[in-house]
This record gives structure tokens, C-alpha cells and sequence, in this order.
């Protein structure tokens, strides 16, 4: 299995490429620039199963109508952030260039397989309804959004985000027996064990 991170939009969001031997590929949130994705994705011959969304803000969801017309593969989104599509204020889009997404996006659900890729959704409510770390457990690799971040946490501030929910999942992935790599919506990656150790909302008390 092969990652590529592209740093994508103005917000520097991290979309990521999972590759097989096959050429058969996952994109976990394509940002804001679908020609990028589309450009790794011809140069490398792949061919995408699925699109995956670990929430419905503008800078993760903004290519997904452009990727569709290219591949029309399908676009999974947990359900409690599909309302964020078609609305520019829940999706923040409101503040830079306003927009909808006019794509087929379907419900996730809590397993998933695309091709040789076990998927488990993680839903993790708080920075959105929906938010989600998306947890590849064959590669021992989460894909965790805006949900957890390399020394933090995503935020809580917006119109649809929740700290009480935040506060919940974050306890939830503090019980969690088991390490991986973490690849975030925003800056360097890390792992399951240093965030323990290092990020301050993670230190158990």
C-alpha cells in the first residue's frame, strides 16, 4: 500500500491517495483542488473505488463535483454532515467562494470494503455532526480529518460544532487499546502512542 499527501486549497488541507499493487486507489478528502488529484491519478495510472469525506467543510469537500465528473466512482459521506453539502454556512464555504456539491454523496457506514481496502468509520462528533476518523485496520492507519491533530485537537467553534461532543470523543479515542499511524486534515502526521504522550488533550488524568 502506498499514502501520497496532497496539500490542497488554500487552507493547506491534506488529501490523501491510498494505492494498491492493483492501481486501485481510495482519495480521502480531495480539498480544493480536484486538478491536482486528478493529475496524481493519471501520472500514476490508478483507478479510484471510492472518495472518502471525514466531514462536510469547504476545504475537504470542495473537488468532489469535479472528481465526479471525472471518475463517477462513489462518495461517502456519515450521514449526520450530508445536509452540510448544499448549505454554504454549515460548510463555511460562505466565507471564501460559496458553493454546493451537486454530486451523488451516499451515507457511510460503520464497515465498509472497497477492493482489498477494509474500511471502519469512526464516528467522532464534535468539530461537525459527522466528523469521522477513517481507520484503515489492515494498514493499522486512521485518516483522522479535523477530528485530531498532531498536538491537538479540531475545532469547536463553528455554527454546527458541539464541545460537549467534542469532549465525548475525545474520551472515546482515549480508550482506544490499540496504536496507528494517524494521518490529519491539517500538518504533520503522527501516531496514536505520541498523542497520548504528548497531546495535551489526549494525556489521560
Amino acid at each position: 500500500m502506498k499514502i501520497k499527501t496532497l496539500l490542497l486549497g488554500n487552507m493547506q488541507t491534506n488529501g490523501y491517495v491510498v494505492s494498491d499493487e492493483n492501481h486501485h486507489c481510495l482519495i480521502i478528502d480531495p480539498g480544493a483542488n480536484g486538478k491536482k488529484v486528478v493529475h496524481y491519478l493519471t501520472e500514476n495510472e490508478l483507478v479510484p473505488e471510492a472518495v472518502l469525506l471525514t466531514h462536510g467543510h469547504f476545504d475537504h469537500i470542495g473537488a468532489v463535483d469535479y472528481l465526479y465528473e471525472h471518475y463517477h466512482c462513489p462518495i461517502y459521506l456519515h450521514q449526520d454532515d450530508l445536509e452540510m453539502l448544499d448549505n454554504p454556512q454549515l460548510n463555511l464555504s460562505v466565507y471564501e467562494n460559496p458553493f454546493t456539491v451537486k454530486a451523488p454523496v451516499q451515507s457511510s457506514h460503520e464497515e465498509m470494503k472497497f477492493g482489498d481496502f477494509d474500511v471502519q468509520w469512526l464516528h467522532l462528533p464534535g468539530h461537525c455532526p459527522g466528523s469521522s476518523m477513517i481507520y484503515l485496520k489492515d494498514e493499522n492507519t486512521i485518516f483522522s480529518g479535523d477530528v485530531l491533530f498532531k498536538g491537538s485537537i479540531g475545532r469547536f467553534d463553528f455554527p454546527n460544532s458541539s464541545k460537549y461532543e467534542t469532549i465525548e470523543s475525545i474520551n472515546k479515542i482515549k480508550e482506544y487499546d490499540f496504536d496507528a499511524v494517524i494521518y490529519p486534515g491539517h500538518g504533520p502526521n503522527s501516531t496514536l502512542s505520541e498523542e497520548r504522550l504528548n497531546n495535551p488533550y489526549l494525556k489521560k488524568s
